[in-house]
């Protein structure tokens, strides 16, 4: 259970460093052409100023790049407490479009590389099952499939409401089908953060629908 306060949620510290691992993974790149610059003009002093200007410009490249994936891995250490029952964005990104199909609904969100990297859990009730998270309610099963080059799902997941269970890195998008007419909190064009509520009061936090017991 992650920790609270009276209106946040704060990350759990052992997700977080897993994400800044995998943001120091993608950065050591450039801090090899960074070395690799410095060692250049080093071994050789007296190679003239094309040298000098190459290994300026490699590491000014190397470094501009470093941070541009630091900004690509960010992430939030505290979020909002969620509201009891409701039904969260799982990640940042922009809903691209809210269309009834039939008889369900697809909400597709679309996250830019840029957007933090941050998979919350939609739902304390949801289940991961081959890369696509479910969640069982009184009108049906409401689904959560992400399409990203890369996706982390962390071992053993806590799948309360907004916290950490994985983390996307790149552009991507996540679609979310629901059962008939869903009623959304959201439309096209809107901008949401990792656990914004798309749609509230979807089933009790303490009430997950279960299989009846045999008499």
């Amino acid at each position: 259970m992650p920790d609270k306060t009276s209106k946040y949620l704060l990350s759990d510290a052992d997700a977080l460093r897993r994400i800044k691992f995998a943001q120091f993974r993608a950065q050591v790149p450039a801090l090899v052409a960074v070395a690799v610059a410095i060692a250049l003009k080093t071994i050789f002093p007296n190679a003239g100023n094309w040298l000098y200007t190459l290994s300026l410009i490699l590491a000014i490249a190397a470094i501009a790049v470093y941070f541009f994936i630091g900004l690509c891995f960010r992430y939030r250490q505290r979020i909002p407490l969620p509201e009891p029952g409701a039904l969260l964005s799982p990640i940042q990104g922009r809903i691209d479009h809210v269309r009834p199909s039939g008889d369900i609904t697809l909400l597709t969100i679309r996250k830019n590389l840029l957007d933090s990297v941050e998979l919350r859990s939609p739902h304390p009730n949801c289940r991961l099952e081959d890369g696509v998270l479910y969640l069982d309610t009184a009108a049906g099963k409401i689904s959560f499939r992400f399409s990203f080059s890369r996706i982390q799902w962390f071992v053993d997941p806590d799948f309360s409401a907004g916290n950490l269970i994985g983390m996307v890195a790149g552009n991507g998008s996540c679609s979310v089908i629901f059962p008939g007419k869903a009623e959304l909190g959201v439309q096209a064009g809107d901008s949401v953060n990792a656990a914004d509520p798309l749609q509230s009061g979807i089933i009790p936090e303490d009430n997950a629908l279960r299989e009846p017991e045999p008499e």
